[in-house]
């Protein structure tokens, strides 16, 4: 690939989802677009890239979808969900006993792994769920994505990472050589297709949003008002999950490190304004600085008082 369309397509990614891909993720835009023309029958980058300069929203917006990241599996980071189920879900349990509401959010879902491990934890801890109104909503950028997560299909290699085989027999079943998630969980989530710049829609707060691994890929600019918004949309002492070991400036603005974890954040009591709509940087298209050839390898860089605070287990 080019140098110029390798630039438009960061700049494309930039304009229309606030991702902040220099050249450390060459080799995963190349791979992704390749997958795409070779999908949709181009001839070349060079073809698709004189496509996408001629405007079309549509295409746009199926290119940036196949860029997405989709990192994901059931449990990932089984320690993080093993918090989660036996501190942060009994905690909340215990403090809306009388509401008996809950509201999670897991942003940049991906294919659904994230969302349903979140209902398969709230299962095995909230006996009597049937007198409970819980909401999980899961949203991603990708529509592809998104109609895996609603069809909750897997293979063989998806359910065992980060299953083992009692948790598979307990939330699946086959059909055919693929597992189905149960009708009970299925039933428990819903899924959306969302882009993080565009507007809230949801009236309800939530209690729990897990944004993990999400952030990192936006510029700072974006960060700072993602963040401003998540907290806007929680309820006062929120939890808010970041990946592990993801660090996020801006986060401390709006919460508080929970003590003891490395990757949850307790919503801070902020004023009661609201936050300001994003505005997208201009849709102009990247500058042809030069016909060179990407190089075909490109080196990285060197990659108290709370409710909570009583757990013993480690923040790792």
């Amino acid at each position: 690939m080019r140098r110029n369309d390798f630039e438009f397509l960061i700049t494309l990614l930039r304009n229309y989802a606030g991702w902040n891909f220099d050249e450390e993720q060459y080799f995963v835009v190349d791979k992704k677009i390749s997958n795409f023309i070779r999908e949709k029958g181009y001839a070349s980058v060079e073809d698709l890239v004189a496509e996408l300069k001629l405007g079309s929203r549509p295409l746009i917006s199926q290119v940036v979808e196949s860029l997405a990241l989709s990192d994901t599996s059931f449990y990932r980071d089984y320690d993080v969900f093993s918090r989660f189920e036996n501190t942060i879900l009994p905690a909340f349990k215990e403090t809306n006993r009388s509401s008996k509401k809950l509201r999670i959010w897991s942003v940049g879902c991906s294919t659904g792994q994230e969302t349903y491990s979140i209902a398969m934890g709230i299962r095995h801890k909230f006996l009597g769920l049937g007198e409970w109104d819980i909401d999980i909503i899961g949203t991603d950028i990708s529509g592809v994505a998104i109609s895996k997560a609603q069809r909750g299909v897997y293979n063989n290699f998806e359910v065992q990472m980060g299953l083992n085989a009692r948790s598979i027999l307990e939330f699946f079943h086959l059909d055919g050589d693929q597992w189905q998630v149960n009708d009970d969980l299925r039933q428990m989530v819903e899924f959306r297709r969302y882009n993080l710049l565009d507007d809230f829609t949801f009236t309800d707060k939530f209690e729990i949003i897990f944004c993990r691994n999400v952030l990192r890929f936006f510029t700072p600019e974006y960060q700072e008002k993602i963040l401003a918004r998540l907290s806007a949309a929680q309820t006062e002492g929120g939890i808010l999950y970041l990946g592990k070991n993801e660090h996020i400036g801006p986060v401390e603005q709006f919460y508080d490190k929970l003590p003891g974890y490395n990757c949850a954040y307790s919503r801070k009591t902020m004023t009661k304004t609201e936050p300001k709509p994003l505005e997208r940087s201009p849709a102009k298209l990247a500058t042809v600085r030069d016909d060179n050839i990407m190089p075909s390898f490109v080196r990285p860089k060197t990659i108290g008082g709370h409710p909570f605070a009583s757990d013993s287990l480690t923040g790792k």
